[in-house]
C-alpha cells in the first residue's frame, strides 16, 4: 500500500465527514475546503479514494484544455488511421474523484465544464471534427486561500458543501500526526495493517449508509426548518435548502440512524450555509458594551474615520473624468492582433499528408471576442463623509463607466469600508447593475486599501486576451499603520497584470497630504483631479 490509510489521520473530522457524505450520496455536489496550507488536504483525498477503490484524479492549475477534456491520438491516426480519443482528466476521474488545489485560480472556462461535468455527470468533447458525449460523474473537491482570490459566489453556490481546514493548534494533536507520519514511512506495510479494522469498519458503515440512503424518512417539522435555516442567513435562491434536506440524510444514514430530525439538521448546516450565508449566523454572541459618552468622543476626536456607516446618493461631477487614453487605443490594437485565432488544424494537416505524403500545415481560424476590464476600488471609509465627497466619487465612477454602456468593456467594484475590502461587482459588461450596487454602497470605517489590492491578483487569473485598467478613486486618507512604501510594494507584487492605473484625487480642504498624487508619480499611474 503506497497511501496513507484513511482512518489513521488526525484531526480534519469536518472535512472527512463532508467527503464520506458526497460519497454516501453523490448528488450532493462536492466539497470546497477554505483555509491553511500544508494540512493533509491531499493526503485525505488519497486516502478515501484507496479505501473506496475508486479513481483519484489531481488537476493541476495549468492544465491545458486538451489535457482536461481529451484531445484526439495523433500516433494512432498517422500509424493506423484510426480515430481514437485519448480521454482527458474529467473523464479520467468518473467514478472517482477529482481534486483541485487553488481551485480559485482557475481560469473561468475549465471551471465552467468542471461544475457542468459534476452536475450532470458527462460533458461533450468537441475536437478537429468529432464530437463525443463522455461520463465525468465524479465528486469534485476544491480547496484555496482566501488572500489568494476569492471564487465568484455563482461558482461557490454550485459546490454542495464547504469547510473550513485550519492547522492544528493542539500540542498532543501535532505531535500524534508527526508520529504517525514517522512509522509510515519507516514501514508503510506494517503501519497500514494496523489500521486493517478500522477501515473495514468504515468500509463497510458507508456501504451500509449507501443501500439505507432512499429508505430514510423525514420528520414533519424538517423541510419548514431547513427553508427557516436558508432564510435566516439570507441565502439566494434554494439550492441551499434542498442540500441541507439531503446532506441531513445522508449524515442520518451514515450514523445508522432512521429519521432525519432538526438536531441532524444542526450537525450539518455549517457544511452547507458556510460558503452562501451573506450575514452573521443567528446564533452570533451580543455585541460588547459600547464604550462610555467621554470615551467615544474622545475616539471621535482622534479618529474621524471610525464613524457607523451611512448611505449618501450619487453626485455626478461637471468636470469630464475619463479612463486611460492608451486603455482605448490599446484595445483597438488587441482585436486586431487577437480578434482572430490562428491554429493548427490537426486533423486535416494529417489527413492530408496520409493521402499526399507532402507535409503541409493547415491553418483553422476562429474568431474570439477580446476581453477589456476595468477595476474599479472605490474609497468609501469614513474620511469620504466629510462635505460628503463620496457622493462625487460615486458619481465620478458612475460618470465613467456610462461611457462604455454599449461596448464590451467589463466592470469590477471592489470598495473600502469598515477596515475591509469587499468585492461589490466581478467582471459584468451591465452598467445598470454596477451603478446599483455604487448607490447601494454605504460609507465608514477606517480605508484599508492593501486588502484591496490583495485581491486583484486573484480577480486577474484566467482573464486572458484582457487589457486591464485599474481605477482608484480615494482621498489617500488610508489606515495610519499603512506606508505609501506598503502601498507601492503590495501594487507591484499583486497587480502584475494591470496595463493601465488610473488614481482619481478626491482629497479637498486646505490642508492637503497629496498621497494620490505622490502614488501616480511613484507607479507611473494617470492622475486625475475631482472637484466638488
Amino acid at each position: 500500500m503506497n497511501n496513507f490509510p484513511f482512518t489513521a489521520i488526525i484531526g480534519q473530522e469536518s472535512f472527512k465527514l463532508a467527503l464520506i457524505l458526497n460519497i454516501i450520496d453523490p448528488t450532493l455536489g462536492g466539497v470546497l475546503a477554505v483555509g491553511d496550507k500544508g494540512t493533509g488536504k491531499t493526503t485525505l483525498i488519497r486516502s478515501l479514494s484507496d479505501l473506496m477503490q475508486k479513481p483519484f484524479v489531481n488537476l493541476p492549475i495549468g492544465a491545458s484544455e486538451d489535457r482536461v477534456l481529451g484531445h484526439i491520438n495523433l500516433e494512432k491516426l498517422i500509424n493506423d488511421k484510426k480515430e481514437e480519443v485519448q480521454h482527458g482528466l474529467l473523464s479520467q476521474a468518473h467514478q472517482g474523484f477529482l481534486y483541485i488545489d487553488e481551485i480559485n485560480l482557475l481560469n473561468d472556462y475549465l471551471m465552467d465544464v468542471l461544475l457542468d461535468a459534476s452536475a450532470t455527470g458527462s460533458y461533450h468533447l468537441e475536437r478537429e471534427g468529432i464530437s463525443r458525449k463522455l461520463n465525468s460523474r465524479f465528486c469534485l473537491i476544491g480547496s484555496m486561500n482566501p488572500e489568494e482570490g476569492d471564487l465568484r459566489p455563482q461558482l461557490k453556490d454550485r459546490f454542495g458543501l464547504s469547510v473550513e481546514v485550519k492547522t492544528p493548534s493542539s500540542l498532543q494533536e501535532r505531535t500524534q500526526i508527526v508520529q504517525h507520519r514517522l512509522a509510515f514511512d519507516d514501514n508503510p506495510k506494517a503501519f497500514f495493517e494496523g489500521f486493517d479494522k478500522e477501515q473495514q469498519q468504515l468500509f463497510d458503515q458507508i456501504l451500509s449508509a449507501q443501500a439505507r440512503l432512499s429508505s430514510i424518512e423525514l420528520e414533519e417539522d424538517v423541510l419548514e426548518y431547513c427553508s427557516q435555516l436558508a432564510l435566516e442567513h439570507a441565502v439566494e435562491g434554494l439550492r441551499a435548502d434542498i442540500l441541507l434536506v439531503k446532506t441531513a440524510r445522508a449524515y442520518v444514514a451514515f450514523q445508522n440512524g432512521e429519521k432525519v430530525t432538526k438536531e441532524a439538521v444542526k450537525a450539518i448546516r455549517e457544511f452547507v450555509l458556510l460558503h452562501r450565508k451573506n450575514q452573521n449566523p443567528p446564533n452570533q454572541e451580543p455585541p460588547q458594551n459600547p464604550p462610555p459618552q467621554e470615551e467615544q468622543k474622545e475616539q471621535q476626536e482622534t479618529s474621524k474615520e471610525e464613524t457607523p456607516p451611512v448611505q449618501f446618493e450619487s453626485v455626478i461631477p461637471n468636470e469630464s473624468l475619463t479612463l486611460n487614453q492608451s486603455f482605448k487605443e490599446s484595445n483597438k490594437q488587441v482585436i486586431h492582433q487577437n480578434g482572430v485565432k490562428s491554429s493548427t488544424d490537426t486533423r486535416k494537416t494529417v489527413s492530408q499528408y496520409l493521402a499526399t505524403y507532402n507535409f503541409e500545415l493547415i491553418k483553422k481560424s476562429k474568431v474570439e471576442p477580446t476581453k477589456k476590464q476595468v477595476i474599479f476600488i472605490l474609497d468609501s471609509s469614513g474620511s469620504m463623509i466629510k462635505d460628503q465627497v463620496i457622493a462625487y466619487a460615486k458619481g465620478a465612477v458612475q460618470k465613467m463607466i456610462e461611457k462604455y454602456e454599449s461596448s464590451d468593456v467589463h466592470f469590477s467594484l471592489i470598495s473600502l469600508l469598515q477596515n475591509e475590502a469587499e468585492v461589490m461587482v466581478q467582471e459584468t459588461s451591465n452598467v445598470a447593475f454596477v451603478t446599483e450596487k455604487i448607490q447601494q454602497l454605504q460609507t465608514g470605517g477606517k480605508t484599508n486599501i492593501i486588502a484591496a489590492l490583495k485581491k486583484i491578483k486573484g480577480m486577474l487569473v484566467g482573464f486572458d486576451l484582457s487589457e486591464t485598467e485599474l481605477v482608484i478613486v480615494s482621498d489617500g486618507r488610508f489606515c495610519a499603520e499603512t506606508s505609501i512604501e506598503d502601498i507601492i510594494s503590495s501594487y507591484q507584487f499583486h497587480c502584475k497584470k494591470v496595463d493601465h492605473l488610473t488614481l482619481v484625487d478626491a482629497e479637498n480642504g486646505v490642508v492637503r497630504l497629496g498621497i494620490m498624487q505622490d502614488l501616480a508619480d511613484r507607479l507611473r499611474g494617470n492622475y486625475q483631479k475631482l472637484s466638488l
